[in-house]
């Protein structure tokens, strides 16, 4: 439904004041409805009990007297005739003063004839009725009900207006100060991801939204101590390791045989690689690096120039973007993905543009390609594929992996695809912050 609004506090907002007008809308009809009651009850008694009045005082008049009194009893609201004869009840449908007849009847006694022309309605106040005289005459009386009382109550309808506007404010405020601190907890969920040492979340709000706030906390303090944990290990794991390997090194270098000792130290040079590749990335070392503003056109084109005497690197861009990002990482990210294109390529071409939420570099070759199968598999750490991606054209197999975890470090991704017109294409999308 386009109707139906998509965040928590427009759906509270809406739900809130459509149940709120609902209740206005229907207590100003009961109120009205009771109102329009009793004013018409009210006015058709007194109103009876005028008329009753005036037929009295024209009753005991004798002959043309009568017409006199009539004449001097009218006024510009009410006026009075005698009538040689009277219309048939002809009054149909609902009107405001129904009980005029009978209010005339209960106070002139069961023997006064009432005929009754017209009664007062919505939009037209006016009324039509006859009374038979003792002399066989009608007394015809023609004239309105007050118009103000039974118009419609717009000083009623200007308050409930106003009160209404009144509440669907503080409902707004109520609902905001609800929503508010989800808002803040979804942030930082968000900015988790790529900031563990984030300050804590407030914990205010309802009952609920603390107890929630409180958890994500405590689950982001424990994150934070298993990381900072698996980077001490780690640490010890790679003085442990790299010991042993330099000592090898250098045993290598007295070694007699210089075919050998070439073998060995490429292979100990191998280890070395593999092993501070490995733990860099499960370390996170590459997006530890804080956010800096810079212009991205600029740092990509020193990085056009440090190719350019190792392959062919092409630049589409525009001539300035300023974006917050991590200069060295995303160096190192689009780093691997020249070397990949100018590796199976031969040459790489970039597209430095802009879309709806944030930026995207696009890096282009003219290689083979990958099978559809393989696009997603080569992110994975370690994996290789053999026939066009092998351990002596490739490296340890993290490359891509690294790219990965620098492109979701800035709210983005970084995916493969097939060129219709051959080679291959890495997208590597950033979300603007």
């Amino acid at each position: 439904m386009k109707l139906w609004p998509q965040s928590l506090f427009g759906r509270l907002l809406l739900l809130m004041s459509a149940g709120l007008l609902m209740a206005q809308l229907a207590g100003s009809m009961l109120q009205s409805w009771d109102r329009q009651r009793t004013l018409s009850h009210t006015v058709s008694h007194e109103l009876a009990q005028r008329i009753a009045a005036i037929y009295r005082v024209i009753e005991v008049q004798a002959g043309p007297q009568r017409q006199a009194m009539a004449t001097l009893l009218s006024t510009p609201s009410l006026q009075i005739h005698i009538v040689d004869s009277a219309p048939p009840v002809t009054v149909t449908g609902p009107s405001m003063l129904d009980n005029l007849p009978g209010h005339i009847t209960e106070v002139l006694g069961q023997r006064a004839e009432v005929r009754t022309s017209e009664l007062p309605r919505l939009g037209r106040f006016a009324f039509k009725l006859h009374l038979r005289l003792s002399s066989g005459e009608w007394l015809r009386l023609n004239g309105s009900a007050p118009e103000g009382v039974f118009a419609l109550p717009w000083n009623l309808l200007f308050n409930l207006g106003l009160m209404l506007v009144a509440v669907v404010l503080l409902v707004a405020m109520a609902a905001r100060s609800t929503v508010r601190p989800l808002t803040e907890l979804a942030r930082a969920a968000h900015g988790l991801s790529r900031n563990l040492r984030s300050p804590p979340v407030p914990e205010t709000g309802p009952t609920e939204v603390r107890e929630a706030a409180q958890a994500f906390n405590a689950m982001q303090s424990r994150i934070r101590n298993g990381i900072e944990e698996r980077e001490r290990f780690l640490a010890a794991v790679s003085h442990d390791l790299k010991t042993p390997l330099t000592r090898m090194r250098l045993r290598t270098e007295m070694m007699a045989d210089p075919q050998l000792r070439a073998q060995l130290q490429s292979d100990t040079d191998d280890m070395l690689q593999l092993l501070d590749g490995t733990l860099d990335f499960l370390r996170g070392k590459a997006v530890e690096e804080p956010l800096q503003r810079v212009d991205l056109v600029a740092l990509v084109e020193s990085l056009v120039e440090d190719y350019q005497s190792l392959g062919t690197v092409t630049l589409q861009a525009p001539d300035a973007l300023q974006w917050s990002c991590r200069p060295k990482a995303l160096k190192r990210a689009l780093t691997n993905l020249i070397d990949n294109a100018l590796k199976y390529g031969g040459q790489a071409h970039m597209v430095l543009a802009t879309g709806p939420s944030g930026v995207e570099v696009l890096v282009q070759d003219k290689g083979p390609g990958l099978p559809e199968d393989e696009l997603q598999k080569v992110f994975e750490p370690f994996y290789r594929v053999e026939h066009s991606r092998n351990r002596d054209t490739g490296g340890a197999g993290l490359g891509l992996a690294i790219v990965r975890q620098i492109a979701r470090s800035h709210g983005g991704d970084v995916d493969l695809s097939n060129r219709a017109e051959g080679g291959l294409q890495a997208r590597l999308s950033m979300v603007s912050k």
